[in-house]
């Protein structure tokens, strides 16, 4: 359902995550991609979005200019850091600082829940929700 048709904000949003990921990988996106996503909430500094990602995918770098949250709900990535490189599978979550997420690759089919907390150019105050 296009966010056109749904809400984004309000006092209280509700949402089924296992039929929304099986309507991402409905969208006309995946196959063509191998990646959907639908944003779930948009509400001032806070959003939050749902990825379907099909194996193999690279996402690559994510350039958001603020700290986000990425937890598997179903399969498993691998993202660089100074560090190395990890592996996150279901279940778990991991917190990026801005502009940290880097080389982020689906190692199979995989569902995340990405929450960012838009500072800088991620955020527009008054911006209409999309």
């Amino acid at each position: 359902m296009s966010s056109l048709n749904r809400p984004l904000a309000g006092p209280t949003l509700s949402f089924h995550l296992a039929e929304q990921a099986d309507a991402l990988r409905r969208d006309e996106a995946y196959p063509r991609s191998g990646r959907a996503a639908r944003t779930l909430v948009k509400s001032g500094r806070l959003r939050v979005t749902l990825v379907t990602l099909a194996a193999g995918v690279d996402v690559g770098t994510e350039q958001a200019d603020s700290p986000l949250t990425l937890q598997v709900l179903h399969g498993g990535i691998r993202y660089r850091t100074p560090d190395g490189e990890h592996e996150l599978r279901q279940g778990q979550l991991v917190y990026f600082g801005p502009g940290d997420a880097e080389d982020i690759r689906a190692g199979e089919e995989s569902v995340l829940l990405l929450t960012l907390a838009a500072i800088g150019d991620d955020y527009r105050d008054g911006e209409p929700a999309d």
